[in-house]
């Protein structure tokens, strides 16, 4: 089974650079030989065309208050029609940010297969559900999970957004690793925890909980997204990580995930039935001169893959308390 690459060089900030330059510059780690090395038995690595979105803006949308709003709708076309090509192959598609918003494409094509809308479960430091009026940036990485479940939105999007924005269901969604409760309480901002399943870092106990804790975590978080969907997509926010884990200039919170143990949580959930899709984000190369963090994203990405099933064909749904992987 062929496990595709799909780089998304898009940024919300509308900017060139940053979040944008970030899949380049993880792929000129010698991305692609390195995975070939680390899949399991009968993977192979393909990396398809980037996905680029329409003419950037550094406006927000007077009807939304969202940046770059057009390329937005753009990205999410491009990325939608990139999943399903993956998916109609038989393969497995994993989305390499950019920013936050190209989970969004890869759930609309999940949402258009026969099954219908996959769940989701998010590795992510925020919950990313703000108002997009409300957000004091205007990006829609502030909003990708209310947009995803048309939660917290404006009236009416434009550019089409409202008819291209899947409808996540509530009820199999998950959230692992916030810790910006104090910033949404501060702005008013409700959490999304009344409606999905949200665990703080705290609630993961991060700063004492061994691997196979964190492990646990993510089967559980599985088995609750898999109960009324029929597969379910990975999505891994890098805000999830700590501020020295991987810098943050802009936003930093306080707390988060080590490098090892993100990849202790991935390979738990790469190695559990009913995975549909993978998207990594969050990445932003004009922080990160050296490349340092570049280098660590990659060796993330490599030690995370050997956790996905060898017999890949089948992918069978299960208990995925049963069919967990213990991370290597």
């Amino acid at each position: 089974m062929e496990i595709d690459i799909i780089s998304v060089p898009f940024s919300a900030t509308g900017r060139a650079g940053g979040a944008a330059a970030g899949p380049a510059a993880v792929h000129a780690q010698g991305l692609i030989g390195r995975i070939r090395e680390a899949l399991p038995s009968g993977w192979t690595p393909f990396e398809t065309s980037p996905v680029t979105g329409g003419e950037r803006s550094l406006i927000r949308s007077s009807d939304t208050g969202l940046l770059n709003e057009g390329a937005l709708a753009a990205m999410i076309d491009g990325v939608a029609d990139a999943v399903s090509a993956s998916h109609t192959d038989g393969h497995f598609p994993l989305l390499l940010g950019g920013d936050n918003p190209i989970l969004l494409g890869g759930l609309v094509a999940t949402g258009h297969r026969p099954a219908g809308p996959a769940g989701l479960l998010v590795l992510s430091g925020r919950e990313c559900a703000w108002p997009p009026d409300k957000s004091p940036t205007g990006l829609a990485s502030d909003c990708t999970l209310g947009l995803a479940l048309l939660a917290q939105t404006n009236a009416v999007l434009s550019n089409g957004l409202s008819r291209r924005l899947p409808l996540v269901p509530p009820g199999a969604v998950a959230v692992l690793g916030t810790r910006d409760a104090a910033e949404l309480s501060a702005a008013g901002i409700p959490s999304l925890s009344g409606s999905i399943l949200v665990k703080s870092d705290t609630d993961l106990d991060v700063a004492g909980a061994s691997g196979p804790v964190l492990a646990r975590h993510v089967a559980e978080a599985v088995e609750h997204v898999s109960r009324t969907t029929d597969g379910w997509w990975l999505h891994v926010d890098l805000s999830v990580l700590s501020d020295q884990a991987l810098p943050d200039p802009g936003r930093p919170l306080a707390g988060g995930l080590s490098w090892e143990q993100l990849t202790t949580m991935t390979r738990a959930a790469l190695g559990t039935p009913g995975l549909v899709g993978w998207s990594v984000t969050g990445y932003d190369a004009d922080h990160d001169l050296e490349r340092t963090s570049a280098a660590r994203l990659a060796d993330h990405l490599v030690g995370s893959v050997g956790a996905l099933p060898v017999k890949a064909a089948a992918l069978p749904r299960g208990s995925a308390l049963d069919a967990l992987t213990t991370p290597g």
